[in-house]
């Protein structure tokens, strides 16, 4: 049953979202730790494969856990993962060099909200779905 353009936000969704944006935040940390301590590679370069990484992990655990009853037991196509791919790194990319001060807050909660809405829509939408 179709809720309208904006999703209908459940405690449930949400905390599942969450627990896997916690997951994927620690994979994160942890790739570019090893990049970059472990192999000495510049800090841009291992914050790149540590996103990479991480947007792995996030897409395949909200797919498996948070949103798998809009997907109706399927996946997001690869243009699905792609345009969410993109527009998370554009939006990453953009608000952190943009933020200062007190909108560093923004860096993670802004693309974490746009990917929420975009997960909803997308996971709702059998043009995404294969």
């Amino acid at each position: 049953m179709d809720q309208g353009f904006l999703p209908r936000i459940t405690n449930h969704r949400l905390s599942r979202f969450c627990s896997v944006g916690v997951v994927a935040t620690l994979v994160h940390a942890g790739v570019l730790s090893l990049l970059q301590a472990g192999l000495n590679l510049p800090r841009s370069d291992a914050n790149l494969m540590g996103f990479v990484v991480a947007f792995m992990v996030s897409m395949a655990g909200q797919q498996r856990f948070t949103f798998n009853d809009r997907l109706q037991g399927k996946r997001l196509n690869a243009p699905g993962l792609l345009i969410l791919f993109l527009i998370n790194a554009t939006a990453a990319f953009g608000i952190g060099s943009v933020a200062k001060g007190g909108f560093l807050i923004l860096l993670p909660v802004l693309p974490a909200v746009i990917n929420y809405l975009l997960l909803y829509l997308f996971s709702g939408s059998t043009r995404f779905r294969s």
